[in-house]
């Protein structure tokens, strides 16, 4: 995010951003922000077992199965399994072209098998013995019927990996009437400033929400590659995974001085970001933040103004 020029924003969100990044050099932590979170909810009770968990975009399944593990819950997984349904321009880099992510790639294809990922007939990741339920189409079409089968049930638990910002747009629009004072909000893409940043900070304007950052940690895709089951096969990985990392993702900061985000980087940033982006080898763009008041969303207040509805 320091190598992004955000004089393009206008002042109300570039102000959002230079506070964002305050707030978040307090709340670092070594591993990924989802698990974290999915570990730090109460275990299944009576009391809780009407709220939801949702993992929107999950490639393997992987994200889903593992916040599964890690919270004792039903966690429900919604991805096309085509890949991106819009191309992502990524801050001011590269574009990801639709389709991209799709389980018919070579990578997923060969990541399937070394993880013991099957299909089945409707082309939906296997459980794996997990307490998951994966959801197949475009969460344009999906989100709203699913939440409309479980009428008045609140999110404690949004993960949002769908890249874009269109997407993550309408997934926030479409949970509204579900968020919940305590409702957790995980971005795994968040440091990029024009896509799931930007649309929460419009959806948080819009609505008057209250809400609180909680955990900056790694994102979730490293995690396939631990999750291959032998050992010698993690190798090849482990190494795309790196060069990934060091050609394309925070670690050319370390060597690509010919641009300008290099030198917007290591300008901006703190010695202590700067360490702690570069200090892994796997993105730290994911962020959880906690809905502390529902602004406008409250229904309380709705049904007050409005007795007869």
């Amino acid at each position: 995010m320091y190598a992004r020029d955000i004089k393009v924003y206008d002042e109300a969100y570039r102000a959002f951003i230079h506070r964002s990044l305050a707030d978040l050099r307090r709340c670092k932590i070594g591993g990924h922000t989802l698990l974290w979170e999915a570990s730090q909810l109460a275990a299944p009770s009576p009391q809780n077992a009407r709220e939801l968990l949702l993992d929107l975009g999950v490639w393997l399944g992987w994200s889903t199965r593992l916040a599964a593990d890690a919270s004792g819950r039903t966690v429900y997984g919604f991805d096309t399994f085509e890949g991106l349904v819009e191309d992502w321009q990524v801050d001011d880099q590269m574009v990801i072209k639709s389709g991209t992510f799709s389980l018919s790639e070579p990578l997923a294809q060969r990541l399937m098998p070394d993880t013991g990922v099957t299909l089945d007939a409707d082309g939906l990741p296997a459980a794996l013995g997990r307490n998951v339920q994966f959801i197949k189409g475009m969460t344009y079409d999906t989100l709203a019927p699913f939440l409309a089968s479980r009428p008045d049930d609140p999110i404690r638990l949004f993960h949002m990996d769908l890249d874009t910002y269109e997407s993550c747009q309408h997934a926030l629009e479409a949970c509204k009437d579900r968020f919940v004072e305590g409702s957790i909000l995980v971005f795994d893409e968040y440091l990029v400033t024009n896509a799931e940043m930007l649309a929460f900070y419009e959806f948080q304007n819009k609505y008057q929400l209250e809400w609180r950052y909680r955990a900056w940690g790694l994102e979730m895709w490293e995690m396939n590659v631990e999750m291959v089951t032998s050992a010698w096969k993690r190798v090849p990985y482990y190494f795309l995974a790196v060069a990934v990392y060091w050609v394309i993702g925070n670690g050319n900061f370390a060597w690509a001085f010919f641009s300008k985000r290099f030198w917007r980087f290591w300008l901006g940033a703190p010695t202590g970001d700067i360490g702690f982006m570069l200090g892994a080898a796997g993105q730290r763009k994911s962020v959880s933040l906690e809905i502390t008041g529902l602004g406008t969303l409250d229904r309380t207040n709705q049904r007050n103004n409005n007795p007869d509805k």
